[in-house]
């Protein structure tokens, strides 16, 4: 044996080094441990190693094989096999996770998920639903990386056969010699363009070297605007949403507009920020040749439920217009700011915090610059917001309200009256234990200021307690509803009332409190409603009559002449004696169908008939109060406008100047008989003045796209003159409208709108505009007239141009919005 084998094999022995395969199963059992003597022998043998022997022999997993490709299927005419290598031809449709691939021929790498296409490609789907049309390319799948020559396609538009469907609001339409997709829903489109309109030969398109699409959003550099194959505009950036939300951050389209002759020309710009998926905002300014820099933004917020924020500012920082002040001309300064937010927020199920609030610097502001016509001839102001609990007919709540009204654009004719803050514990109707009797509470605790020329109370303190008791039941077909109630009124300041011209008529104040009670007692009395079918074979219609009568009877004692006293604040102020009876009687008018025609299944009764569904066309309400007590507990003073809760509740015109039985007659006429035509008529008729206190009239009629209609509104209020004669204060307004399609309606559209006093005789307002639409573009024109200065006591005496240019989806250049438009807009109630 040579030296060194004998030397190798006595170490082997020496360490004892076992050599062995790895084994693939446990063929050992771990050793029990050794029963132990001692507290001693036992620390040892827990110090000591284990035998290795006993050691348990470690399993081993084989591991698994590497994962190549992308699992696809695929159909095709002809394919053949090398390797890992398919080569597929012939009308090929490949489908591999959410998307489909369409090409004339494929080769697929099935280790590497490689695919080369050719011929007629075409690949559709994925998150962003993209459309691409190119004549040859390749992909790597499983990295969602590609490569596509010569492409055409869309975002944002779903195909099934021959239906086209939008997934969302701003879709995209593209070209490019190469787009490059560099990730899931991520492209990139070399040489390419971008438009809203159709392929081939689009109206508009924004070319640029470069376009990124990414992020649900479009963005590109030195990007130039086409329109009709002409170049118009140049972008140094430009940026467009292409996701279902349509809002991305950046800069809103400029405001250029030939002006108006109250503001001259017009620009400006806006940042738009889309803050997240709940909440928005818009900062710009524009800047009036004429007048001055005019800044504006809203903030919008949309939460759960019915949670909610909408703040809109605007504002102008005049710099004054030359007007003829005495015998001098000055520079006057109309500028302003208008501020107003409503919103909602539910804390729980059952507490909310509401309302809304405004504030405008100045009536002349609104006036002269509000391009809403009916926005800008109102004169009232209100804010009011308020946290309310209520659980189970129990109400606490507190609030907070500010009401101011201008009587003219002159400085300081206005008035104000705050709620700072009111307290309020309110109880709706409920059992008294097991009593037939029901109760109620009202109750609140307010602290009150009010202003208006020549006359200011504040620190006012005013608690009121008004409990109620009822007893409802019905006998014979006949309703009743008797109800006695108490009223506590307390005020910690008091007036003491003019009755003659001195002061001008205004009350003083007294800093006497005031306790201000009484007791109430009323019925209600509902008697059987009359019914009459009528038969109309000929339209196939059944007609109900339905009559419905109501008597009622209320008291009021113990107020007395202390009603005069009262400091006004709301309609708690407003309670005097009170001893009258009414009458209202209401006709409703129904119809359905005698041979109702085919319904869907899920639309059909128990026995499989499709039920007939009446519907209301007219209504007609007739009402009027006796007042047994002509002077109300000594409330009324003669030759006054005397506003009391007794009238309140009848009619919103002041017709209380002097004793009397009588109220006016009401009429309240609602007509639905026609499809498409809505007519609402409400008149109120004084038999003692024998004339109309008010008559208001509103129609509308659509057929097709066309909408025509009318409002016409009159008043005869009464003015008070202190120490004469009451006169009358008379308007009389016809507001026509007319509107042929809808603003973004496709082809030719018209709007036509006015206003015109016939008490002076002259149009305070007109406007027309007319829009046309086409494939991804509109073009919109119209005018505008203001006359507002002979109602107002100002001088608004404007004219405007309007004009607008729309892409589809990207915005309007000009200077038409909605509050310029003439046409309705789609966001509120039908004009009728």
């Amino acid at each position: 044996m040579r030296p060194r084998t004998f030397v190798i094999i006595t170490l082997l022995a020496a360490c004892g080094l076992s050599v062995g395969g790895q084994g693939l199963s446990n063929g050992l059992t771990p050793a029990e441990p050794a029963a132990t003597v001692g507290t001693q022998q036992s620390q040892a043998q827990t110090q000591l190693p284990d035998d290795p022997d006993q050691e348990m022999i470690p399993v081993a997993q084989p591991e698994p094989t590497p994962a190549t490709g992308t699992p696809i299927e695929w159909q095709a005419q002809n394919q053949s096999r090398v390797g890992d290598v398919w080569t597929l031809s012939g009308n090929v449709i490949v489908h591999y996770r959410n998307y489909v691939l369409r090409a004339d021929n494929i080769v697929y790498h099935q280790s590497t998920s490689e695919l080369e296409a050719d011929g007629h490609l075409q690949v559709a789907g994925g998150p962003n639903d993209v459309l691409i049309n190119a004549s040859h390319g390749d992909m790597r799948l499983n990295m969602h990386t590609a490569r596509f020559y010569d492409v055409n396609g869309s975002q944002g538009v779903r195909r099934a056969g021959h239906t086209v469907v939008y997934s969302t609001t701003n879709p995209l339409l593209f070209s490019g010699r190469v787009l490059l997709q560099t990730g899931e829903g991520s492209y990139r489109i070399v040489d390419g363009s971008i438009t809203n309109c159709r392929l081939p030969h689009p109206d508009w398109r924004i070319i640029a070297r470069s376009i990124a699409l990414d992020n649900d959003e479009a963005s590109m550099h030195n990007a130039g605007f086409e329109f009709l194959g002409i170049p118009v505009f140049y972008f140094p950036y430009l940026s467009h949403p292409s996701d279902e939300t349509g809002r991305s951050s950046g800069l809103l389209t400029p405001v250029v507009s030939n002006g108006s002759s109250i503001r001259g020309y017009t620009f400006g710009e806006q940042v738009y920020w889309a803050i997240n998926r709940s909440m928005d905002m818009v900062v710009g300014s524009e800047y009036y040749s004429k007048r001055g820099w005019a800044p504006n933004g809203d903030f919008r917020y949309r939460g759960p439920g019915q949670d909610h924020l909408l703040a809109r500012w605007n504002a102008l920082l005049d710099r004054g217009v030359e007007q003829q002040v005495g015998t001098t001309e000055e520079l006057v300064n109309q500028g302003g700011v208008d501020v107003s937010a409503a919103g909602r927020k539910d804390l729980s199920p059952q507490t909310r915090v509401a309302g809304t609030v405004e504030y405008l610097s100045s009536y002349v502001y609104r006036l002269i610059f509000d391009d809403n016509y009916t926005q800008a001839t109102s004169s009232q102001v209100a804010s009011d917001l308020g946290l309310i609990h209520n659980h189970n007919g129990f109400m606490p709540s507190i609030s907070l309200d500010r009401f101011q009204t201008f009587a003219s654009t002159a400085n300081g004719d206005e008035a104000k009256i705050l709620h700072l803050p009111t307290l309020r514990y309110d109880v709706l109707d409920r059992p008294l234990g097991s009593s037939p009797l029901m109760w109620s509470l009202s109750s609140s605790l307010s602290y009150l200021n009010r202003s208006e020329p020549d006359f200011h109370v504040r620190n006012v303190g005013r608690m009121d307690v008004y409990p109620h008791l009822s007893l409802p039941f019905s006998a014979g077909g006949w309703s009743f509803v008797p109800e006695v109630a108490y009223r506590d009124t307390f005020y910690t300041i008091s007036q003491s009332p003019s009755r003659i011209s001195t002061n001008g008529g205004i009350p003083a104040i007294s800093h006497d409190p005031l306790n201000r009670e009484d007791l109430e007692a009323s019925v209600d009395i509902r008697p059987p409603a009359l019914e009459r079918d009528f038969e109309l074979p000929f339209w196939n219609r059944e007609l109900r009559h339905v009559i419905e009568p109501e008597l009622t009877y209320r008291y009021v004692g113990g107020v007395g002449r202390n009603a005069r006293d009262v400091l006004r604040f709301d309609t708690a102020d407003t309670v005097t004696d009170t001893n009258e009876a009414g009458f209202s009687l209401t006709q409703r008018f129904y119809l359905r169908e005698i041979h109702p025609k085919a319904c869907a299944p899920e639309d059909e009764d128990d026995d499989g008939q499709c039920p007939a569904q009446p519907r209301e066309w007219a209504s007609w309400q007739l009402a009027q109060e006796f007042y047994i007590d002509p002077r109300f507990g000594g409330a009324l003073i003669s030759g006054r406008r005397n506003i009391f809760e007794s009238a309140l509740d009848l009619t919103g015109a002041a017709f209380l100047t002097a004793p009397r039985n009588i109220s006016p007659l009401i009429s309240r006429l609602r007509f639905d008989a026609i499809q498409n035509l809505r007519i609402q008529w409400d008149l109120d008729y004084d038999p003692k003045r024998g004339q109309m206190d008010a008559d208001n009239l509103f129609a509308g009629y659509s057929f097709g796209r066309t909408t025509i209609g009318v409002g016409h509104a009159l008043l005869n209020a009464v003015e008070e003159n202190p120490g004469t004669t009451s006169s009358t204060l008379k308007s009389q307004i016809v507001a026509p409208f007319l509107e042929f399609g809808k603003q973004s309606g496709k082809g030719l559209n018209l709007a036509a709108n006015g206003s015109y006093d016939f008490v002076a005789g002259e149009i305070q307002y007109g406007g027309v505009q007319g829009v046309y639409n086409w494939d991804c573009c509109g073009l919109s024109v119209g005018y505008r007239r203001f006359e507002l200065g002979t109602i107002q006591g100002t001088g608004r005496n404007e004219h405007e141009w309007l004009y607008g240019f729309t892409l589809a989806n990207f915005g309007t250049v000009g200077d038409i919005r909605r509050a310029t438009a003439v046409f309705h807009d789609p966001a509120l109630p039908p004009p009728y």
